[in-house]
């Protein structure tokens, strides 16, 4: 019966296609405009210039309906599918950061020119070549308007949009081209409609398409927003959400152009809300997953934990993508704590399933980061070396793992794991590029530090072998050189007596590169099967080029498995004594003579290998002191290296570093007893001294004479005087002073150098500053003046090019001469009745009023200025005698302050002279006195970092409303204005 009704269906749609019956509105059409055709076809008519002189019968209704769909219409609507399917299999998905909106970018469907023109072509011609009253002209539009926006030609695709719009509208017979789009509906007009409403039936809905006018509303819509027209975009969506018209079909969609409105503009709450009332109109269920998932990454962000966990998981049930289904399990797990078990078994489930076998190694990755989420190292361990196990071709997540387990052996102070794992990073990888520094310090410190652990382990054992009884110490070396035969294929005989420059048991091979290892033996086996051979080839093989494991970093690891690995109570006979590789002796590796010279036997032997044991213990306690900041490491090495010393130390340095540890520890009572100790021990000595007088060895440490003359060489450059400061520069430096103030100096020459355009000599100067020990701050001011110095011609020539009207930096305020009227003063209430006196006295100055009960009430004005804290307040940094090019460089430190400081507030900055070698910078606007206090707190506490190279002596801050500046300005009263201050905010001025 189906079959039957099947073919019914069939017959039916050929021979009386429904198209016929359900004509949509059709329009006329020059094709050629202004052009004129080719002389050959002057005189022929194309179909559609025929649609208003022929009669639109049945036979041509049907003829021009099936033609235009299936030789046009379907086969262009193909084109444009082929175009969306390999745009979205070029782009890579990172489901680690947000998803981009859809699957796939217009910058690779612009790219795909030969379809797209291809498209329009077809459409072209399936319009012109046919009547132009039958039912696929308007789909073949839509398609010529979708074509244009996949070429990012949105001007073209709106005109195409809007000529549907225009031409598909509803008119009345015989209705001019004038007529207004849209009308009124609804009781008195209270509706307006630019759609058209869809009365179509059920057979409508099977076998034909809508009206495209509808669906080129929504894709004018998102062509505005895709070309960022935002304002015309939000007018065709709003309108269309009040249309009762607007078809029921088009409702998701509608939603789904509003919620990528909101995410063109970053806001990401809005955007959640539409993306989820548009879920149904996704083309596809991995198309559906994917927008479920990114659904889930909005509310994420906006803090709706709950919901995001919710889409996460349903996203994770749709898909048919591993890796987001990988992702969506990770990020299920970070929206609460107690799903993280849970996923971590789920995880674990995945990666035994087939269908995730290519996919083993991200799936262990992200078990591990959900175990150290949990603190559950010992697991995270496992599954990060389960991630290499399974990594085939991921070099990311290979160099992810392994920076994984480098940073839990540090944490976990297993530094020579670590300096495996950090040696085994790519640190070009992208997705570490936030570490990468951070990998480069660590793998270089490591890697010292590494060298020297070696040193002593090798050392030690070695001093604890020469200890042994001779017989034992025999019995141990014999026993090492029968476990190395017996690794190296040689066999475990009781060869280790022989000569170990016996030429037939090593050497012979060696000297002689032709010998033919497969030769056949007497035997006539093949070389393979024969034991002898097979074993002296390996010995060989591993003479010439050592031992070579098939993993990463051979050579280092071969280093640290090098060694013998010993205990104070036994050791361990599984590891060698030393390099396998010939040192040059002539002695043979790992033989019996070769591992007897190792051992420190006699008395010079045994002293330089203390010697060694000594320099790598104290290395070894500075680079956990200095520069792991591991002082708990740090104390026990340099215990250590007291305790291997026969008699007491030469120096205090031991002394001095436990001192310093202990204190770091916060162990009082051990850090005064070492303390104690190298004031009895080394008194006067630079070690003695670092502990009581640290600042008498400070590089900068000079005579007060000394420190007298650079600070006038800094005052003089500060004040513009560069020819006396260079010359008195010159004149100190020869005489042989010790600069106290070299990393400022050479920063505020610096900056001279670059204002006379001689910028060779900025770099040197910036260059020596970056070389030197000064402060991080200044270090990173002068590679940003450096990065600049050296750019400064590409920047001058862009801003030269650059057609732009400069905002006057510094502003011009008439002051108010007129004398200040007192009369409305003097009918004000009683200070102590006033209520704006207490609003903004700082915390602790109120307190210290209150328990003070009988302290008089401050002044609220002194010397014709006046306290008023309600009023806008700007924060005034006073200089003192400072040169204009560094007023300037202290307003680029305030804007670089600003940005991380301000909290997005736009604070303006002008600066003005108050009087000779007076220089004020105002920085506003704060809206009342609490406003400016608090931004001046922040400013004294941080921005000195930002200005380290000017001294605190040179500047002072203050806060001053508008009407008090004008008074300051006319009066130049300082000091009266800072005795109104301090007398409301005493010490903050």
């Amino acid at each position: 019966m189906l079959y039957r009704l099947s073919i019914f269906c069939l017959l039916f749609r050929a021979f009386c296609p429904l198209d016929v019956c359900f004509a949509q509105p059709a329009w006329t059409l020059d094709p050629f405009g202004s052009e004129k055709k080719p002389e050959a076809y002057s005189e022929k008519k194309l179909p559609s210039e025929k649609t208003a002189e022929k009669k639109y019968t049945l036979f041509r209704k049907f003829t021009h309906n099936n033609t235009t769909h299936y030789n046009y219409y379907f086969n262009a609507n193909n084109k444009v599918n082929g175009i969306l399917e390999r745009a979205r299999m070029s782009q890579q998905e990172d489901y680690t950061k947000l998803l981009p909106f859809y699957p796939y970018s217009l910058d690779m469907t612009s790219a795909d020119t030969i379809e797209i023109d291809s498209v329009i072509y077809k459409a072209t011609a399936g319009i012109l070549l046919h009547d132009l009253r039958n039912d696929w002209i308007d789909d073949l539009y839509l398609l010529i308007g979708k074509a244009y926006f996949l070429r990012k030609d949105f001007d073209s695709a709106a005109m195409t949009f809007q000529f549907i719009n225009y031409n598909l509208f509803p008119r009345k017979k015989n209705e001019d081209d004038g007529r207004i789009i849209g009308s009124n509906m609804g009781e008195a007009g209270s509706m307006f409609s630019i759609a058209d409403k869809e009365n179509r039936n059920l057979l409508q809905k099977i076998f034909t398409l809508p009206p495209s006018r509808n669906d080129a509303l929504i894709w004018l819509a998102r062509t505005f927003v895709e070309a960022e027209e935002y304002g015309e975009a939000t007018g065709i969506i709003n309108i269309l959400y009040g249309d009762p018209n607007l078809p029921k079909r088009l409702i998701a969609g509608l939603n789904e152009v509003n919620a990528y409105w909101f995410y063109k503009q970053a806001n990401w709450d809005s955007c959640a809300v539409y993306l989820e009332k548009a879920l149904d109109n996704a083309p596809s269920r991995d198309d559906k997953a994917r927008w479920q998932y990114l659904l889930a990454q909005l509310l994420e962000m906006g803090g709706n934990y709950g919901q995001a966990s919710e889409f996460y998981m349903k996203s994770a049930k749709t898909t048919a993508d591993p890796l987001m289904d990988i992702y969506a399990h990770l990020n299920d797990a970070k929206m609460g704590s107690g799903k993280v078990e849970a996923n971590i078994s789920k995880l674990v489930k995945m990666s035994k399933k087939d269908k995730y076998s290519a996919y083993r190694d991200i799936i262990f990755h992200a078990a591990g980061k959900l175990s150290r989420q949990i603190s559950d190292t010992a697991e995270a361990i496992v599954f990060f070396k389960k991630s290499l196990k399974y990594n085939e071709s991921n070099p990311a997540y290979r160099s992810k793992a392994f920076f994984e387990l480098a940073e839990i052996a540090y944490e976990q102070k297993r530094y020579k794991d670590a300096a495996l794992s950090y040696d085994s990073i790519d640190v070009n990888e992208p997705t570490l590029s936030e570490d990468s520094a951070r990998i480069i310090a660590r793998k270089n410190v490591l890697s010292r530090l590494v060298d020297l652990l070696n040193v002593v382990d090798r050392e030690d054992s070695l001093q604890m072998i020469a200890a042994m009884s001779p017989s034992d110490r025999d019995a141990l070396v014999k026993k090492l050189v029968r476990k190395y035969r017996k690794e190296n294929g040689g066999g475990a005989d009781a060869e280790e007596e022989r000569p170990s420059k016996d030429p037939i048991t090593f050497n012979n091979t060696r000297n002689n590169e032709s010998a033919d290892l497969f030769a056949t033996s007497s035997k006539g086996e093949w070389y393979f099967y024969n034991s002898g051979m097979r074993g002296r080839g390996q010995t060989e093989f591993k003479n010439k080029w050592g031992k070579r494991p098939n993993e990463d970093n051979w050579r280092r690891k071969s280093a640290l498995d090098g060694n013998l690995k010993m205990t104070d109570a036994n050791i361990d006979i599984d590891q060698p004594l030393a390099d396998t590789a010939d040192t040059g002796t002539g002695l043979v590796p790992n033989s019996y003579d070769a591992l007897m010279a190792d051992i420190p036997l006699t008395q010079e032997q045994l002293d330089s290998s203390r010697a060694k044991l000594l320099s790598a213990l104290l290395d070894i306690a500075r680079i956990f002191q200095n520069e792991l900041l591991d002082f708990d490491d740090a104390v026990e090495a340099y215990l250590k290296y007291l305790s291997r010393l026969s008699a007491n130390p030469s120096d205090g340095e031991a002394y001095l570093g436990l001192y310093y540890c202990y204190t770091k520890l916060g162990d009082a009572a051990k850090a005064g007893e070492y303390k104690r100790k190298l004031s009895e021990l080394f008194a006067g000595s630079r070690f003695e001294k670092a502990a009581t007088d640290p600042s008498s060895l400070s590089a900068g440490h000079a005579s007060k004479a000394q420190s007298g003359r650079y600070q006038k060489i800094y005052d003089l450059f500060l004040e513009g005087k560069f020819e006396e400061a260079l010359n008195a520069k010159k004149e100190a430096e020869t005489s042989g002073d010790k600069n106290p103030y070299s990393a400022q100096l050479l920063y505020i020459e610096a900056v001279y150098w670059v204002r006379e355009r001689k910028d060779s000599q900025a770099l040197a100067l910036l260059n020596q500053l970056i070389g030197m020990e000064a402060d991080a701050g200044l270090k990173e001011k002068a590679l940003t003046l450096r990065d600049v110095v050296s750019r400064r011609a590409e920047i001058e020539a862009y801003l030269t090019n650059l057609d732009v009207t400069r905002v006057e930096e510094e502003r011009v305020i008439i002051a108010d001469t007129r004398p200040i009227s007192r009369e409305k003063t003097e009918e004000k209430k009683p200070l102590a009745e006033a209520p704006l006196q207490t609003k903004v006295i700082p915390a602790q100055v109120r307190n210290n009023a209150a328990t003070d009960s009988i302290k008089a009430i401050p002044s609220m004005s002194a010397g014709g200025f006046q306290h008023q804290p309600e009023k806008p307040h700007f924060l005034v940094m006073v200089m003192n005698k400072v040169d204009g090019v560094y007023v300037n460089e202290v307003k680029n430190a305030f804007s670089r302050f600003n940005k991380v400081n301000a909290g997005g507030k736009q604070i303006q900055m002008s600066s003005e002279n108050l009087e000779a070698g007076l220089t004020l910078l105002l920085l506003s606007p704060f809206e009342d006195a609490a406003s400016a206090l608090a931004y001046h707190d922040k400013v004294k506490k941080n921005a000195g970092s930002y200005i380290s190279w000017l001294q605190p002596s040179k500047y002072s801050y203050l806060i001053i409303t508008e009407s008090n500046l004008n008074i300051l300005r006319s009066d130049k009263n300082l000091q009266g204005y800072k005795i109104l201050l301090n007398n409301q905010y005493p010490g903050l001025f």
